[in-house]
């Protein structure tokens, strides 16, 4: 075989390595969805007839406070972690398989989530479940993390707009979630609902807009130039 046509062979197969991030994009909607819609289905209606008065109704609505607290920290915190992944890959150009495993690994413990939601809301006073429903929490922070680390290591699977202060800012964002997850886990995991309580508090404070999502803003401008999106649509 000719040196230029093997090169060019050779070529052709190492791009047919590079994954592109459009299908874990979707795969991550996919999943979010059907783990957040799953987690409702740990709410049951009171075992009651239907022509129960108030004063039966509204107690008994009233004791499913605690699976509705843990319904919601469960959702909101996947809601933190996918708004986390869709700016993460918002910075990322493309993929490789080191970055593919690390969303299935990610995804594996988001898909868990339901799972260690009902299994606290079934063993509320051991110290098993809220350990359990708080490694889950951590591991997907944790690998949300890692993927940055490693993408942000690689100058070509990330976007032109992405300077150092802007993965440095990327970095402690990320770094900081599973860090309060595993803390609050290793010293509230003996009671269910302080555990649940410390996250509900700390939940509202990963909403709040900060340097990150200026900076993340401001950033998008150069990758929404005509010229950057037609080239990203030939690569």
């Amino acid at each position: 075989m000719p040196r230029r046509l093997k090169s060019s062979t050779m070529q052709a197969e190492s791009r047919a390595f590079e994954l592109g991030k459009n299908r874990i994009e979707a795969l991550s909607d996919g999943i979010f969805a059907i783990a957040m819609t799953l987690l409702v289905l740990e709410l049951h209606i009171p075992d009651l007839p239907p022509n129960a008065p108030n004063v039966q109704v509204a107690p008994a609505l009233f004791k499913l406070w605690p699976k509705f607290l843990t319904y919601a920290v469960s959702f909101i915190s996947l809601g933190v972690y996918w708004i986390g992944h869709h700016n993460m890959y918002h910075a990322i150009r493309r993929s490789d398989r080191v970055l593919l495993w690390l969303n299935i690994l990610f995804f594996m413990f988001v898909s868990l989530l339901p799972f260690s939601t009902s299994f606290l809301n079934a063993f509320r006073q051991t110290q098993v479940a809220p350990l359990f429903l708080g490694a889950n929490l951590t591991s997907i922070g944790w690998l949300l993390y890692l993927q940055w680390v490693y993408a942000s290591a690689q100058p070509e699977m990330v976007a032109g707009f992405v300077t150092p202060e802007y993965r440095t800012l990327v970095r402690s964002r990320f770094l900081m979630i599973p860090i309060v997850a595993t803390l609050t886990m290793l010293v509230c995991f003996w009671s269910a609902d302080i555990l649940l309580a410390v996250y509900a508090v700390l939940l509202p404070f990963y909403m709040i807009p900060g340097t990150f999502d200026r900076h993340s803003a401001y950033s998008a401008a150069p990758a929404a130039h005509p010229s950057e999106g037609s080239r990203d649509r030939d690569e």
